[in-house]
């Protein structure tokens, strides 16, 4: 299993309630010496250090985990101010390097339920964005974001599911097949948990809001293809459009006014797109309007918050 020794003295702090929460966390550990400083010593965390790195049952769970001060980390747009917001933690399965360069990464979202027509709307954007290198990121919920999963196999692509629990207990169960072929064609797992909750109806709910936060920062454009508005329906896609608008990520919607704009399930985009807080997402825009957003636009597009510092030493020795 592939884990630096930092990160599992942070597993086995976490595990033992020591790290309250990632607030906690990036308030009281800013340095790898302060990691080995508060925790290198402790009795308890390096008995369960030990104790995580005999249990060969987690080769079967995971491939690894990765921790904030890793190289392998991936990057955190410097507009994330809040602490509780930034991971510190993440296990995963597949291909870690899928989150080396979240500028090929765009997240494609939506409610549980679209229709054989949002369907179909859907697949095409998702196609689109494969067909140009984008590697797609979503939540392996019901509806939308099955739907943005599997089309992007289809075409041959690489997906990134952001799982709201542990890896060897994919939610929802029955989509435990689709997380296993998501990494057998290439793609990524990525969960904060290793546990299931304790207190399993308010700990889970909080954990599919923080699971839509993470689709957001691991990519640099997030598309909504359908969602209700506020009190109207499901509401995973709208956290995720919030945090995506408050780290200075891009937004898009799927959108059409003649289509759309009597629909129920579309009121989350109308909304959006009225408002000028996310770009419509069209096919051609000969007309330059700054309200609308091509898939070449979207695949040209790099935000340099999402962009590694290369370490200086690192860098002199390149040629």
């Amino acid at each position: 299993m592939n884990i630096s020794e930092v990160a599992y003295i942070i597993w086995a702090a976490q595990r033992l309630g020591i790290i309250k929460s990632r607030a906690d966390f990036h308030k009281t550990y800013k340095t790898i010496e302060d990691v080995l400083r508060i925790l290198g010593n402790h009795s308890g965390v390096m008995s369960l250090v030990q104790t995580l790195k005999d249990n060969a049952s987690w080769n079967d769970r995971m491939d690894g985990a990765v921790c904030f001060f890793d190289r392998e980390f991936p990057v955190i747009n410097a507009n994330v101010k809040a602490n509780g917001d930034k991971p510190y933690l993440l296990f995963y399965k597949g291909n870690l390097s899928l989150l080396h360069d979240l500028n090929q990464n765009v997240a494609v979202i939506g409610h549980t339920s679209p229709n054989e027509t949002i369907e179909k709307r859907e697949r095409n954007i998702v196609s689109q964005l494969v067909k140009n290198g984008m590697v797609i990121v979503s939540g392996l919920a019901k509806g939308c974001d099955t739907i943005s999963h599997d089309e992007c196999m289809k075409q041959d692509g690489q997906a990134i599911a952001i799982l709201p629990s542990p890896l060897y207990s994919v939610l929802p169960k029955e989509h435990v097949k689709v997380a296993h072929h998501i990494v057998e064609s290439g793609g990524l797992l990525v969960s904060e948990y290793d546990e299931d909750p304790k207190q399993a109806r308010f700990e889970q709910s909080k954990r599919y809001i923080d699971r839509d936060r993470l689709q957001a920062m691991f990519a640099k454009v997030v598309v909504l293809i359908a969602s209700y508005a506020e009190g109207e329906g499901d509401s995973g896609a709208r956290h995720a459009m919030q945090k995506a608008e408050k780290y200075g990520h891009v937004t898009c919607v799927m959108y059409h006014e003649s289509q759309d704009s009597h629909k129920v399930d579309m009121k989350l985009n109308r909304q959006l797109a009225e408002s000028g807080t996310s770009k419509i997402i069209v096919q051609t825009n000969e007309s330059n309007n700054r309200g609308y957003m091509t898939i070449e636009d979207i695949v040209t597009l790099r935000n340099p918050h999402l962009v590694a510092v290369v370490d200086e030493k690192v860098q002199d020795s390149l040629f």
